[in-house]
């Protein structure tokens, strides 16, 4: 699952990625985001008891931003 996980991260643009390192910071109550993409996302130790959590929220926030460039385009 671990994987899954950096491979969303990684379908992200810059504003989605960090409101996701700002949402796992606030979720899972951490220190720091740098702490959530270092160790987390980079190193791939997320703890299994956060990982299904992880996958919901990335989930939802890939959805938002396929939205919001479908909006931007239809601007245009």
């Amino acid at each position: 699952m671990t994987e899954n996980i950096r491979q969303m991260f990684s379908k992200m643009n810059d504003e989605t990625r960090e409101e996701a390192l700002l949402l796992l910071k606030s979720e899972f109550n951490l220190e720091s985001t740098k702490f959530v993409k270092k160790n987390w996302i980079i190193g791939g130790r997320i703890p299994e008891e956060n990982q299904e959590r992880i996958v919901q929220i990335f989930q939802n926030l890939l959805r938002v931003q396929i939205l919001r460039i479908k909006e931007m385009k239809v601007q245009f």
